[in-house]
């Protein structure tokens, strides 16, 4: 016996499907992205130009006792002229690897502007697995196009 998918078959199955697709729990916020990402992104979880300085206690750019200068519900900006950028600008939300929980594609800049040769821009995707943890960067490959700039 032979079957034959019509369109109106191949329609309703895939409307079953998303009927039985479990939810996705989110541990983000749905405002101050930014304030939650300053105080609880796990820098140990990336390559940066904090590699060097961190430690235990020092696994937040709060914990360095960093002050955003803009901070809104899609981005948070750390910079001080004559000395360093750090920006992480979130361009989606979803569950990109496919877990069931909200992710978040951010574009890492770590900049020097002390004359430095310190210039890198990546793209993260960055989950929290609990409302208490940090937010961590998963090793998972972003499509091109999630920085405008990669690193030089």
């Amino acid at each position: 016996m032979k079957f034959h998918l019509t369109p109106g078959i191949l329609a309703l199955l895939m409307i079953i499907n998303a009927v039985h697709a479990a939810p996705v729990v989110s541990y983000f916020p749905n405002k101050n992205i930014g304030k939650l990402l300053a105080d609880k992104f796990d820098l140990a979880s990336i390559r940066s130009s904090f590699g060097p300085r961190r430690s235990p206690t020092l696994r937040t750019l709060s914990d360095f006792g960093m002050k955003p200068s803009k901070t809104t519900d899609n981005a948070l900006v750390f910079e001080s002229p004559g000395d360093w950028l750090y920006e992480l600008t979130i361009v989606g939300r979803r569950d990109v690897n496919g877990d069931g929980i909200e992710d978040l594609e951010v574009c890492f800049i770590d900049r020097a502007l002390n004359g430095g040769t310190y210039d890198t821009s990546q793209g993260l995707l960055i989950t929290r697995y609990s409302a208490e943890g940090y937010a961590v960067a998963l090793s998972y490959s972003l499509d091109d196009g999630v920085c405008e700039n990669y690193a030089r």
